[in-house]
């Protein structure tokens, strides 16, 4: 492997294009892509009614999202991602993302993939431009791969072959290792060593369901500096299998010992300090990213990019700070007004704040469930529906059983659900301006004949 280079340009990437396969984007984000996916897996399994299959590209292995890629990855062995040396400012950030190219490097290593040349920014501007860059990488790759000849659903072995697969060589379940912190997801999905990312298929998106809310939270949380393969979704037995599978060797923690391990992970007096900081924040202002700035963007949720802006144009963040000349532009399209200063904290405190910032302010939950209230009261009027099927129904169209079974656990899922429904809500409008829940709803009761 050779050092690694700095000297990235537009006109390497197009080159790199040109004499190699990029082995890491997600074929499925464009929502065209996505519809044309879930024809492919219909029409599979009405030829095969007793299979199951998954989608998969024959292009992309790992999964980089389009707004807010780690790395880029092509078949000569060129490796380009974010991760940069700065001295001892900064010390947690440089730790995560150094972590995070040793798991690149071991990943690809599992993989059989070599790495012959490293392009990597050096200082804070070449960050900069490296996050142009990879975001111009994912975007090129829809244009090089069709989607309609890179997709394509594979039929999913049977239960004892799919573990056996799956724990073949010696492959890890990171998702229930004693070296890894990723205790909340044992009922819904599975990450391993070398890449494969399975999710319980009860957590499907369904058209932008509660359930895959809770997917990309976990996502902007946990596996940030986890790279992984495209998702397959497969039955919830298959999940519980693999886990029972794991308890077989030495290198398991059982998901107590895993939770305790978290909760234990800051001592009471920086829990005081922290609280603290948090009290002054809300002392005569308010936060204004309870909600995403931008439901397109995941470059822009709170959670993904760990960061605060308040009323007086205070912006608390792990990662940003004044000199992140695209991260400044991007706020100022949200808040043109504001004049901003930046405090820089570690991702403990943001979670912290985001936990208790509905003790000061309305919190994202209130909003969600307004939103479905004032949603329910509208279809109750279009249609003969009483108060209570109309809740129960607009619950079902978010994804969740029935009024009674909407959960929300805590402030970040309700963004991810208040970020789902304005998504329903857009592509809905894209079919019917007028009248975008008359479409939602005609949609619903097409799925539910």
């Amino acid at each position: 492997m050779t050092d690694t280079k700095t000297s990235l340009s537009y006109e390497m990437i197009q080159r790199l294009f040109e004499t190699a396969v990029c082995l890491t984007y997600n074929p499925l984000e464009p929502r065209s892509a996505w519809q044309y996916g879930n024809e492919l897996l219909k029409d599979f399994f009405k030829q095969n009614p007793q299979k199951r299959g998954c989608l998969c590209s024959k292009t992309a292995i790992f999964q980089q999202d389009r707004y807010n890629p780690r790395f880029h990855y092509f078949s000569d062995g060129t490796l380009i991602h974010c991760s940069y040396p700065q001295g001892e400012k900064h010390a947690e950030i440089q730790e995560n993302l150094a972590n995070e190219l040793k798991r690149i490097l071991k990943l690809l290593k599992i993989r059989g993939l070599p790495v012959k040349k490293i392009y990597a920014p050096q200082n804070a501007m070449d960050f900069i431009y490296y996050s142009e860059f990879l975001r111009h990488i994912s975007e090129q790759a829809f244009i090089y791969y069709s989607y309609k000849t890179d997709l394509y659903v594979e039929a999913l072995p049977e239960k004892a072959d799919f573990v056996r697969e799956c724990f073949a060589g010696g492959n890890v379940l990171v998702t229930a290792a004693k070296d890894e912190n990723l205790p909340f997801c044992r009922d819904f999905m599975a990450l391993f060593a070398d890449g494969h990312y399975y999710i319980s298929e009860k957590y499907a998106s369904r058209f932008g369901s509660a359930n895959h809310g809770k997917i990309s939270l976990f996502r902007q949380d946990y596996l940030q500096f986890y790279p992984y393969c495209n998702p397959q979704y497969v039955p919830q037995e298959y999940i519980d299998a693999l886990y029972e599978k794991a308890k077989e060797f030495d290198w398991y923690i059982s998901p107590e010992e895993a939770q305790l391990r978290q909760k234990n992970g800051i001592t009471a007096d920086a829990l005081i300090k922290m609280n603290k900081y948090i009290d002054a924040l809300f002392q005569n202002r308010t936060c204004l990213t309870v909600t995403n700035p931008d439901f397109n963007s995941s470059f822009m949720a709170p959670d993904s990019r760990q960061y605060a802006v308040f009323s007086d144009g205070l912006v608390v963040s792990v990662y940003h700070d004044e000199n992140d000349k695209i991260f400044v532009r991007d706020l100022l399209k949200y808040f043109p007004n504001l004049a901003f200063r930046f405090e820089k904290v570690s991702a403990e405190y943001i979670k912290q704040l985001y936990r208790r910032l509905p003790e000061f302010q309305k919190g994202a939950t209130d909003i969600y469930v307004e939103m479905l209230k004032q949603k329910a009261r509208k279809l109750k009027r279009m249609t003969e529906l009483t108060h209570m099927q109309a809740l129960d129904v607009v619950a079902q169209m978010a994804g969740w059983n029935d009024w009674r079974a909407v959960k929300i656990e805590d402030e970040a899922h309700a963004r991810g659900l208040i970020d789902a429904e304005k998504w329903r809500k857009n592509m809905a409008t894209d079919f019917n301006p007028e009248n975008p829940l008359a479409e939602e709803y005609r949609r619903f009761l097409k799925s539910h004949k």
